[in-house]
């Protein structure tokens, strides 16, 4: 990492990408990737869930001479050349476009990326088992996957990659961690399998589903890591949790949409917050025993529980634009996904810019969130 370029403060022993999840939005990440490591920014760590898993995955993995490369190939590979909308186009031109985006994904699916059953079960009489059961067939995405990604560099390689997933069977959060077992294409896979339209993933003796549909911003991952360590993340929200008051049906479904896949991200903040300050008051009172009384084994204990480690929070929120509908996670076209990525650049650099994690934390605060857009 070139410091002079990148500076993550003193304090912190390891940086962090959060990556959510949201189709189609995920090239506003890709964007904030490419403005960040052009400035010096290597992660050593990535949580990901749905876009978010393969982009990581792209990212650690790569086998390209870089990992924006790698992204680069990715985002030509899944865009729509076909679309004719450009920014210099009306907001209805371009309303107009994404919408005819939208619908060549339901139709026809995207190249490289998954492709529509001829004959999806629609009843409970066609019992074709987890791996069928889907509007969508996702075996081009995977043969994207492994011509790309290198997974022996993501298992033996420096950065951490964690992947959310959700158990079908009983409902629990999973994350698939490179740091604790070997990471190949089905935890990717798993991890991007919004149902219904993609089909579960069979991970060992269990069948996964997208870790969206539980928890679409991956935070406690890295909030709730043991060890722990001071840590800078940039959690890159495609969802943005706030928003204006919608006025119309269509406006309804988008404000829906950002809300569910938006907002966790706002409890794991809050009880981290009020967690991390607990252990920072158990290790202020453990230091105040006398000698004697801090010796005791239960006292020794109970202070393990405590730490004084800090975890500066950055988000970089995607915020749409008034054209978008609510299903702007499915349009492809090669117009908005150059936008978005613009975008990503733009709101990255205003990040940069600002440096907000090197300002001082009271010293009770373990968890810091500093709000750019």
């Amino acid at each position: 990492m070139n410091e002079r370029l990148f500076q993550k403060g003193a304090n912190h022993s390891q940086i962090a990408l959060l990556l959510q999840g949201g189709g189609a939005l995920g090239a506003f990440q890709a964007g904030v990737f490419e403005t960040l490591y052009g400035h010096g920014f290597s992660p050593d760590w990535i949580a990901g869930t749905s876009i978010g898993a393969v982009q990581g995955a792209l990212v650690a993995g790569h086998r390209t001479a870089d990992p924006v490369t790698a992204l680069k190939t990715f985002w030509e590979a899944v865009s729509d050349p076909a679309a004719w909308g450009t920014d210099h186009l009306s907001s209805l031109a371009q309303e107009m476009n994404s919408n005819l985006s939208v619908l060549a994904s339901l139709l026809r699916g995207r190249n490289a990326f998954f492709t529509p059953r001829l004959a999806p079960p629609l009843t409970r009489l066609q019992s074709v088992g987890a791996e069928s059961a889907s509007y969508y067939d996702v075996t081009p995405l995977r043969k994207l996957l492994l011509r790309l990604i290198d997974f022996e560099r993501i298992n033996d390689g420096p950065t951490r990659l964690s992947l959310g997933a959700v158990n079908v069977e009983t409902g629990e959060l999973r994350y698939f961690d490179s740091r604790d077992e070997r990471i190949g294409v089905e935890h990717v896979l798993a991890s991007a399998a919004l149902p219904p339209a993609f089909p579960a993933v069979r991970v060992g003796d269990h069948y996964y589903w997208d870790g969206g549909i539980y928890s679409n911003t991956p935070l406690e991952a890295i909030l709730d890591d043991n060890p722990r360590r001071n840590t800078l993340c940039f959690a890159v929200v495609l969802f943005a949790p706030d928003g204006p008051e919608p006025r119309s049906l269509p406006e309804v479904e988008a404000r829906r949409k950002d809300i569910v896949y938006g907002t966790r991200a706002r409890q794991h903040i809050a009880a981290s917050r009020r967690t991390h300050t607990l252990r920072r008051a158990i290790q202020s009172l453990y230091a105040q025993l006398p000698e004697e009384s801090s010796r005791r084994q239960e006292n020794q204990e109970l202070a393990a529980l405590g730490c004084t480690t800090h975890m500066d929070v950055v988000p970089i929120v995607y915020r749409s634009s008034q054209w978008e509908s609510a299903n702007k996670d499915a349009d492809f076209s090669r117009a908005s996904i150059r936008r978005r990525w613009q975008l990503g650049r733009e709101h990255a650099l205003r990040c940069l810019e600002h440096k907000p994690w090197l300002s001082t934390a009271p010293r009770h605060e373990g968890v810091t969130v500093h709000r750019i857009n």
